[in-house]
């Protein structure tokens, strides 16, 4: 295994390098898993990039494969005017390394996979989508009709692609039309595992964001801010954000929640149950609760089942049924940055039974316990 990767590298120097001269950082990623691991971010923080090559700007730089071939790369930004990372995406077979090289020079236009907005004309959602899943969230144009959720809502997708703005054009998003349809219900609840604190074991539900901030735009991870207004948990104030992003080809968002002026308190990340004979997989131990719902008919057609996940990277204490949920629970420490995972899947978008989902959860779960090795040397 060691000469197969010294010789990759070898071959990277040629081939991505355009002359004697030009300095050359070489990738070397490696899956320590038994699974196959297409298209995942790798993430390099720029202050490595910055020591490699010094002096370059954050839009001179490009990503190349074993090949030789300019492979999509960007540079996060994090909202702020110095960049923080950069990434590219990996796919490395099981117990192998793949490698790439990292050089100077001007990136092509790369066409994005990821895309986030703000929705005016829809009564200020905040759409967002990879070309698997779509979600959104609502703004203070709906709560001012009266309808109040801070949940997240899922759009299945059976064709490959962004579809947001084209489903918000014609309106007519809620049947399917051969590329999927927004099918799930949030109304007052948490939807898709968006997170809420607990007070005397019930959710401290707050209201629809009040703004959003589009922090990084693709091509490869979105990410955006959500502000909310103040809400009581017991006799403090809190104020919420959460930052939420969404990397080109996942399923599962990466949510962070930020609590201000919080208690020690309970927070829980819940997945609204449905009526009917839907199917629950709770596992504290390794942070994970998943559900596959029923069948949903609606408009009398056969659109599915949508399946539901949460994954917390940390400890998850227990999980529980609050409020007609599957919760997972944990604690929250005052000034704490809450990281968990969050998303759904499709029967008609590549999960066809439950065992394709609960086998895509593991992995996912996998993935977070044996994160890719990734090491960098300049020529």
């Amino acid at each position: 295994m060691k000469n197969i990767i010294a010789y990759a590298l070898l071959a990277m120097l040629s081939l991505a390098t355009n002359c004697a001269n030009e300095p050359v950082a070489l990738v070397s990623v490696t899956n320590i898993t038994e699974l196959s691991r297409e298209n995942e971010t790798v993430e390099i923080p720029w202050s490595e990039i910055a020591a490699l090559f010094d002096g370059v700007a954050a839009g001179e730089i490009i990503v190349a494969d074993s090949n030789g071939t300019e492979i999509p790369s960007q540079v996060i930004y994090r909202g702020g005017n110095e960049p923080v990372a950069l990434l590219f995406q990996a796919s490395t077979a099981p117990g192998e390394s793949a490698s790439y090289a990292i050089r100077p020079g001007k990136p092509a236009a790369y066409l994005p996979r990821v895309h986030g907005r703000l929705v005016p004309e829809r009564y200020d959602d905040f759409a967002w989508e990879n070309e698997r899943v779509a979600y959104r969230v609502y703004g203070p144009a709906l709560e001012a009709t009266g309808e109040i959720s801070n949940g997240i809502d899922a759009w299945v997708k059976s064709a490959h692609g962004l579809l947001v703005d084209k489903w918000y054009a014609s309106g007519d998003y809620h049947r399917d039309h051969g590329e999927g349809l927004d099918c799930y219900k949030v109304g007052r609840t948490l939807g898709a595992g968006a997170m809420a604190p607990l007070a005397d074991s019930a959710f401290v539900l707050g209201n629809n964001f009040t703004s959003a901030r589009v922090l990084d735009q693709g091509p490869l991870r979105v990410t955006f801010e959500l502000a909310y207004a103040p809400f009581a948990v017991g006799e403090n104030v809190v104020t919420e954000r959460r930052v939420i992003s969404l990397d080109a080809d996942a399923i599962l968002n990466r949510v962070e929640e930020y609590y201000e002026n919080a208690p020690g308190m309970e927070v829980a990340a819940g997945i609204v149950l449905r009526e009917g004979a839907g199917i629950v997989w709770k596992d504290a131990a390794n942070g994970v609760i998943a559900y596959w719902e029923p069948l949903n008919n609606d408009n009398n057609e056969d659109n599915g089942h949508t399946a539901v996940a949460v994954i917390f990277p940390g400890e998850m204490k227990e999980t529980r049924q609050v409020a007609k949920h599957l919760a997972g629970i944990a604690d929250y420490s005052p000034g704490e940055v809450f990281t968990y995972l969050a998303g759904a899947g499709w029967s008609k978008g590549g999960f066809a039974t439950p065992g394709d989902w609960h086998e895509h959860v593991t992995g996912e779960l996998m993935k977070i316990k044996f994160p890719l090795e990734v090491t960098i040397k300049k020529k």
